[in-house]
């Protein structure tokens, strides 16, 4: 006997929970050497466009590439301070580049000696034991290194006295957020060793898909979460070779998965979201997407 409540509908429609959409993972190469390069001239920032919509994205997974380690140490944006001789201040830019600690040093010394109608004559040579820099001049008259009350200085979050960004040397010459003032000798010793590699080694990569931030890793101080971070030393080698092992990231799209996406924004940036200058060289990243077909 026929069910008097029912409309015999349930016979016309297919049990819903039977139907299963495939799961498909789809395997991409994001190579910068394939974007626009009027819109987008440096390989630190760019957009790659996925050769077909992907829907349903549950994941996405960073599985091997190979980025450039040739990263500079001393660059725009923390190269430039304020010098003081006497009553006279200036800015002293350092060149752009790798540097280790004694040729630091040496550019100091050549950038200091470069003053115009300066009254000393300076000589900066590296301590190998204690690790440290010290700057010496003939005393003709004193000399301040303004890192504290210069412009440029690096910013501290006055609430939990983080650092918000290094904008000048002093840290990887080995200074702090001070100013420092020759002694009667005409002598000022770093207080701590030199420091090239303090930001300088980590490369944070930020992802995002058609406006939406693909960030996984929660980073403190109020820094912009990121995707990944690649520790490195800089010019240890010309580039660095990625492996799930050791490089291994996933996004994960919870509790809904994407509905779509068609492009993914590759950032590369330093600690303090400063696009790092990848000397012309190109990155290649491989993504694994898992989406629902």
């Amino acid at each position: 006997m026929s069910d008097p409540t029912s409309s015999g509908q349930h016979v016309l429609m297919k049990d819903q929970t039977r139907i299963k959409r495939a799961v498909r993972q789809t395997t991409i190469v994001v190579n910068s050497r394939d974007r626009n390069y009027l819109n987008y001239p440096n390989s630190n920032q760019f957009r790659y466009t996925l050769r077909r919509p992907l829907t349903n994205v549950m994941s996405i997974e960073l599985m091997n590439g190979v980025i450039p380690c040739f990263i500079y140490n001393i660059d725009i944006g923390w190269n430039v301070f304020q010098f003081k001789e006497d009553t006279t201040i200036l800015s002293i830019t350092l060149t752009p580049g790798l540097y280790s600690n004694t040729e630091l040093c040496i550019e100091l010394q050549k950038q200091l000696n470069a003053i115009p109608n300066k009254k000393n004559t300076y000589t900066v040579t590296f301590n190998p034991n204690g690790r440290n820099l010290q700057l010496l001049s003939t005393n003709t008259v004193s000399y301040s290194l303004l890192f504290f009350s210069g412009d440029p200085h690096d910013d501290i979050d006055l609430k939990n006295l983080s650092i918000i960004s290094i904008n000048t040397p002093a840290r990887m010459l080995g200074f702090g957020l001070n100013d420092y003032i020759s002694d009667s000798s005409g002598t000022i010793v770093a207080p701590i060793p030199m420091d090239l590699q303090n930001f300088s080694s980590r490369m944070y990569l930020h992802l995002e898909s058609d406006g939406k931030n693909l960030s996984r890793m929660e980073v403190g101080a109020g820094r912009q979460d990121c995707f990944h971070i690649f520790y490195f030393i800089p010019g240890e080698t010309e580039y660095m070779f990625l492996n799930k092992e050791t490089d291994r990231s996933v996004f994960t799209s919870s509790p809904a998965p994407l509905s779509r996406i068609t492009t993914l924004e590759i950032s590369l940036r330093d600690e303090f979201n400063r696009p790092i200058n990848m000397n012309h060289r190109e990155v290649s990243l491989i993504f694994d997407i898992t989406h629902l077909e």
